[in-house]
């Protein structure tokens, strides 16, 4: 490869870099991915975003691989023992780089071997908070395969790369981070939610909440009483729809369970009678709840204790069974 061409590759990725860092809002997979050619020749290339509670990928942008080729990659290439490797080294691989005795295994057989590509890489794409988000396929015909130089530069264009597949890519630029202890998904516009954390609770994704009314309402912080569970929820746009984060927290003003719930139906207007027949208990009972939660909030009457509930942003459950 001549000096020129070098210059001329890692000018492509230089540009490509900063043009993506410019603006304001994250890359589309399919345009960088197409516009990766310019400084890593390949023939074939997708790139795929982690899925952890299925624990496969989904393809984000492909290019020339056939469904059967890119449906394998996404369900099989977390099965190798290299794909450990690739996480833990946080480098790219080549195919001509791995030992003939590694050379094993559905991506091997099914699709290098089917499509007959001489050469190939494959890189594990990290949020900078240190979130697996996916993966970078490329296949070559090219007799010379895979250069160095493409090495250096995917690793150049890691993060860019990683940002292109990133669900929690902010919609208005950037990045969210989701906190130690907080599980997190994400709804889409569809109103289908796609798991961020591997331990993202179906219970939670069930809750029926209209999770994006609630952030383009600007909701930022809400409690929510699952299961007899409470949680702190916080909502914010991102660019693959609305980011639901939570951890599990004690109840507001020390209050119990069942006191939330009467608080929640008071906040609603309900009456005390309206509350004990929706709760199934006695009216004498809902009353004493309602003292306990006046006392509890500092609230002088059941309108200020609604006040409460909206400022802590306490959600409408339904009543445990």
């Amino acid at each position: 490869m001549s000096a020129s061409s070098a210059r001329e590759r890692l000018g492509a990725a230089v540009r490509l870099r900063a043009e993506v860092g410019a603006g304001a809002r994250a890359p589309e997979a399919g345009r960088l991915l197409f516009a990766l050619r310019a400084a890593v020749p390949h023939d074939h290339a997708a790139l795929s975003r982690w899925d952890p509670m299925r624990r496969q990928h989904l393809t984000s942008a492909s290019f020339g691989y056939s469904p059967e080729a890119a449906r394998t990659l996404n369900q099989r290439m977390q099965d190798l023992p290299l794909f450990a490797d690739l996480q833990q080294h946080r480098i790219p691989l080549r195919l001509h780089d791995i030992e003939p005795g590694r050379r094993h295994g559905a991506i091997f057989d099914d699709v290098i071997g089917v499509h007959g590509y001489r050469d190939g890489l494959s890189h594990c794409l990290f949020s900078p908070d240190g979130r697996y988000v996916g993966m970078l396929n490329l296949s070559t015909y090219a007799e010379d395969g895979v250069d160095d130089q493409s090495l250096a530069l995917v690793s150049l264009l890691a993060e860019t790369l990683a940002e292109s597949i990133d669900p929690l890519a902010s919609a208005e630029g950037g990045r969210v981070r989701v906190e130690p202890g907080e599980e997190a998904f994400v709804v889409d516009a569809a109103g289908r939610p796609w798991p961020v954390t591997a331990g993202a609770s179906p219970r939670l994704l069930g809750a029926g909440e209209p999770w994006r009314d609630q952030c383009a309402a600007g909701a930022e912080f809400r409690i929510l009483i699952v299961d007899g569970e409470v949680f702190r929820v916080r909502l914010e746009s991102v660019r693959a729809g609305t980011l639901v984060r939570y951890r599990g927290v004690e109840a507001p003003a020390e209050l119990t369970l069942r006191e939330l719930e009467v608080l929640v139906l008071v906040s609603g207007g309900r009456s005390n009678a309206q509350i004990a027949a929706a709760l199934g208990v006695g009216a004498a009972t809902v009353a004493t709840h309602v003292e306990n939660i006046l006392r509890k909030t500092g609230s002088p009457n059941r309108t200020a204790a609604a006040v409460f509930a909206t400022r802590v942003g306490l959600s409408a459950v339904p009543a445990r069974q």
